[in-house]
Parts: C-alpha cells; sequence; structure tokens
C-alpha cells in the first residue's frame, strides 16, 4: 500500500474505540476517533476520510442511524464507504441482515460486534472498490435506476 488509508471510527464505547484503533494503526491505517455521533459527523467533514466504520446503537441521541443518514445525502460525502458495526444481534436478538432498511441506513457492509478482525480486514477493500464503483457509475444511470426501483 503506498498510502495509508484514513478511517473515521464512530462509537460511544471507549474501549472498544481504543481496541480497534491499535488494531488499525498496527495494519497501517490512520485512524481518527469519535465517540458520539455529532462528533463523528464534524470529524468526517473534516478529514473526508476514505472509510467510516460506524456504530450504529450509540447511547447518544445522534446515533450511528442519523450519522449514516446524513453522510449519504451530503453530496460531498455520500461516496465515502461506510461499514455499520453494532452489537444488536446479540444484546437485541435483531439480525440486521434479516431486517435491513435501506431508505434511512445504507453502510456498504454490516459487521457484528464482536468483530471478526481478519474479516474486518478482508471486507475494507470490498467496500472501497465498491464505493468507487459507485462514484464513477454515470449519474444518468444511476437516475435511471433509481426510476425502476420506484416502479418495482
Amino acid at each position: 500500500m503506498d498510502k495509508s488509508l484514513e478511517v473515521v471510527m464512530v462509537d460511544d464505547n471507549t474501549d472498544f474505540l481504543f481496541t480497534m484503533e491499535t488494531f488499525l494503526q498496527r495494519n497501517v491505517f490512520e485512524v481518527h476517533t469519535a465517540e458520539d455521533g455529532q462528533t463523528g459527523i464534524d470529524l468526517i467533514k473534516k478529514e473526508r476520510p476514505d472509510l467510516i466504520l460506524l456504530d450504529i446503537m450509540m447511547e447518544t441521541l445522534f446515533s450511528g442511524f442519523e450519522v449514516c443518514n446524513q453522510v449519504r445525502t451530503d453530496d460531498d460525502l455520500k461516496n465515502i464507504p461506510i461499514i455499520g458495526i453494532s452489537a444488536m444481534c446479540d444484546e437485541l436478538d435483531i439480525n440486521y441482515s434479516q431486517w435491513p432498511d435501506y431508505e434511512y441506513f445504507r453502510p456498504d457492509s454490516f459487521l457484528d460486534k464482536p468483530i471478526d478482525k481478519q474479516r474486518l480486514l478482508q471486507m475494507i477493500p470490498e467496500v472501497i472498490q465498491k464505493s468507487q464503483k459507485r462514484k464513477r457509475s454515470p449519474k444518468w444511470k444511476k437516475e435511471m435506476e433509481k426510476d425502476w426501483a420506484q416502479k418495482a
């Protein structure tokens, strides 16, 4: 890798942030962390990272759902890949892959906590590549796909 990929991690669990930040830095990532959604959005706007790792269920008023929605509706940020992270499967017995919300929460991928770190390392290039394809897709094609989705 020529340059370190820049990652913004947003999670209200400071122990998890520290552990993941250390792991990612050891794997040559530049990591910025935020402990709440509003700080996360401010950091994302400032840093324009290559990737966002986003806890979706934070115990703050501004959760990962809102962060994701703001990123996806901001023309300057919408193509930044997002990996959603949550312990909701373990804590609430809700499996995100069975109950996705593509209208409001649209991450490029999703991981349950506890994080399989090797799977995360495999997933990162996949979501970045997916984001690059989305960025290069012609506007007319995006509009046609949107029309098709509405008609379906």
